[in-house]
């Protein structure tokens, strides 16, 4: 079925194993810490990098399926590279690291790491063996005058979730970019303005939304340079923050 692929086709394979990767990330949690923890990058229940991942794999790895070693090998390869460079962009973007893996053995500066690697090379062997026949099925059951119009219908939302996500991030920077500058300033000591920055740190505090205290909840190892202590703190103030938001 590799040769009929089109572009409605990878999208809509995109879509799916985007919330599939949703409901693993959510699923894994519940099990771990026995609670429900969004992990969507987005608002809506769907995690893009898995989406992107899966799609890669797919199209890279399905000229492989008949080796299992290259096929395995191959999946260490594109899943790598994909983390590697999409935890590089965010940080450089939103100069925040939303995953560390600096205290895993063999680390590429904290991007990506061999355990996980060499679990994604197992990933990739499931999904092209068992988890994808099931997905073609799906996809490929989709009467063609169907197609354009519901690829219209997602990537209206996909598009939507995207740029409200995008701004609710830009926010969230500029916040903690505001809360480093004034925690530079108490350090100078300045006493007759140490009562004045400290209330305008609280009110910068309560500028967060549910949107950004859901994102730490969600990446609790978020970490970056100079915001490392900000995002400490508001953690730390999270409760006080969450109970000024729901009044």
């Amino acid at each position: 079925m590799f040769n009929t692929f089109n572009f409605y086709h990878i999208f809509l394979f995109f879509i799916l194993y985007s919330c599939i990767g949703w409901i693993i990330e959510v699923v894994y949690h519940i099990f771990i810490l026995k609670k429900f923890i969004n992990r969507g990058f987005l608002f809506g229940p769907i995690c893009p990098i898995y989406g992107s991942g899966a799609v890669l794999m797919i199209l890279f790895l399905t000229p492989l399926k008949n080796n299992l070693l290259y096929l395995f090998l191959g999946g260490i390869v594109v899943a790598t590279i994909l983390e590697y460079i999409t935890g590089y962009v965010l940080e450089l973007v939103f100069d925040t690291k939303w995953w560390d893996y600096s205290e895993e053995k063999f680390n590429i500066k904290g991007y990506v790491c061999l355990r996980f690697s060499l679990a994604w090379g197992i990933a990739s062997v499931i999904l092209m063996y068992v988890i994808h026949p099931i997905m073609e099925y799906v996809v490929y059951s989709i009467p063609a005058s169907l197609l354009s119009p519901l690829y219209n219908i997602l990537l209206i939302f996909f598009v939507i979730d995207l740029t409200l996500t995008i701004n609710s991030l830009i926010e969230f920077r500029k916040v903690l970019k505001e809360l480093v500058n004034i925690r530079e300033e108490l350090n100078k000591k300045i006493r007759s303005r140490e009562g004045i920055l400290k209330g305008r740190a609280e009110t910068v505090y309560l500028k967060l939304k549910r949107r950004h205290i859901r994102l730490l909840k969600a990446y609790p190892h978020l970490t970056t340079g100079r915001l490392s202590h900000v995002i400490e703190e508001i953690k730390n103030k999270r409760d006080l923050i969450r109970k000024e938001l729901h009044k």
